[in-house]
């Protein structure tokens, strides 16, 4: 078949929703990982496959002259609960312009597939879609749609689901992403924390077991959980890890097609215990090429695998703070204390790799204005250079939602229109009665000045321009961080 992956424009609308996390709108751009691992499966089974980003500067004309004029049989959404608005649009457009069908996947497709049911020649793919699309198509063109796990469809005005997926036991089994598929704009893609462009992004393992309940990882974990925790009683997925050595061939497959950067984009880099880590480590080490990853400070306290990770190229780490009031941590369910997020930020200072925290606000009523000044206070006091403060947002399919909705702490009717409402960095959809949303967004603002304007990291940014495009993206970045 030929089919087309398809990222429609969303400038008319302002704001371009972020669909690798699938949780807040771009602030620098990244490849597209979950449509690069679909196109591979795809191109693996001999369909003729296409990848079209209307995201950089194209209108909806030039994405409507588009879909007349082609001849695809299929065109595949991922579909973030910020892009539904956009994705349903440009969908309507192609069935009522073509004879294609539309297949969408993604987190919000997974937990409201009544959405994106058009009409018949629109299916929903639920959970960890690869494969699962695979199946679709094979069952499109031998018309036996009812075998093919995972999906939602209309058949005689109806909703059909299908027996769930479950997941995909083993990740070596997937091919590696499509990346040729964007290679003419790889240079677009960076990453402010990494040295060079372009900065590619790769995924070893999948899921995460610990508990915080606000969290959304990203986009391919949380759509597979919710899948998994609505056919089992809530539970979450179990955690699956790529092998050491397939990992390491997909870094000297990055390196060798130009990139000069990875971002691994792991919920949790460091699963699957020390020996696996170090195993990783000393392959990426040959390959020589700087990363960074995500991690909890609980699992950064080793010492040895600290120092393996800055010999393998390790830049940055990326560690989920969210408060330096330990009763907001033991409320949110974070089980971590915050003398181990010190001990891990000195410990990477140690061996030269740069910390950066996320701070959220407003995850829990037992949050006061003091204590947000304590953690402004106690993370800017921190050998760090990054941080990024936001609000917590109740996202349909959490555990917070449901208490924001119980307790009435979302802010109605916003929380209902996030497409249209959210911006975590700026506005709170939460409000509590010791802490009203006003003072969670002017805790943002305060927090971030605070952090960034200290003249130490002002001059530490300054040090890592090295081209006029670096200087660019150090102005666009910092801008829409202390604006």
């Amino acid at each position: 078949m030929k089919i087309c992956l398809l990222i429609p424009p969303a400038k008319e609308q302002g704001k371009t929703p972020e669909r690798v996390y699938g949780c807040t709108f771009t602030y620098y751009k990244q490849p597209e990982l979950p449509m690069l691992y679909v196109a591979s499966v795809l191109e693996q089974e001999g369909h003729m496959v296409a990848f079209k980003d209307f995201t950089d500067g194209n209108s909806w004309d030039d994405f409507c002259r588009f879909v007349n004029n082609a001849e695809y049989d299929v065109y595949i959404f991922h579909t973030v609960l910020l892009a539904e608005g956009i994705d349903v649009r440009a969908a309507r457009h192609i069935l009522d312009n073509s004879n294609a069908k539309i297949i969408f996947f993604g987190p919000h497709p997974t937990l409201k597939p009544q959405n994106f049911l058009l009409s018949e020649g629109c299916y929903a793919v639920r959970g960890e879609a690869e494969f699962i699309i695979l199946d679709l198509i094979r069952g499109m063109e031998t018309n036996k749609l009812g075998a093919v796990k995972g999906i939602s469809y209309l058949e005689n005005g109806a909703m059909v689901e299908t027996a769930t997926y479950g997941v995909i036991e083993d990740l070596d089994s997937l091919p590696f992403p499509a990346r040729h598929l964007i290679r003419e704009k790889q240079d677009d893609y960076f990453n402010p924390k990494l040295p060079d462009r372009p900065v590619t992004l790769i995924l070893t393992s999948r899921g995460c077991s610990f508990r915080c309940y606000y969290c959304v990882p990203n986009a391919i974990s949380w759509a597979r959980e919710l899948e998994w925790k609505r056919f089992n009683n809530g539970k979450k997925p179990p955690v699956k890890l790529r092998s050491p050595q397939n990992i390491i061939e997909e870094f000297k497959l990055v390196k060798a097609n130009g990139y000069k950067a990875v971002s691994v984009v792991d919920d949790l880099f460091l699963f699957g215990g020390k020996k696996r880590i170090l195993e990783i480590c000393a392959g990426l080490k040959e390959v020589g090429l700087p990363f960074g990853v995500l991690a909890r400070c609980d699992l950064i306290l080793d010492d040895e695998m600290v120092k393996a990770l800055a010999e393998a190229g390790c830049k940055y780490v990326d560690l989920g703070v969210e408060s330096m009031d330990q009763a907001v941590l033991d409320d949110i369910k974070k089980d971590m204390d915050v003398a181990t997020v010190k001990r891990a930020v000195e410990l990477l200072n140690k061996y030269g790799i740069e910390p950066k925290a996320n701070i959220m606000f407003g995850a829990s009523p037992v949050e006061t204005k003091e204590s947000m000044e304590m953690t402004i206070k106690g993370v800017s006091a921190l050998p760090m250079n990054y941080c990024m403060f936001s609000i917590a947002t109740p996202f349909p399919g959490t555990e917070f939602a449901e208490k924001a909705r119980k307790q009435g702490f979302a802010v109605e009717p916003e929380i209902d229109d996030l497409e249209n409402n959210l911006s975590p960095t700026e506005k709170a959809l939460v409000s509590y009665p010791d802490l009203p949303k006003e003072s969670l967004e002017k805790a943002v603002k305060r927090a971030n000045r605070w952090f960034y304007l200290n003249p130490k990291r002002i001059l530490f940014q300054l040090k890592q321009v090295n081209s006029l495009k670096k200087l660019k993206d150090l102005i666009l970045t910092g801008w829409k961080v202390i604006k």
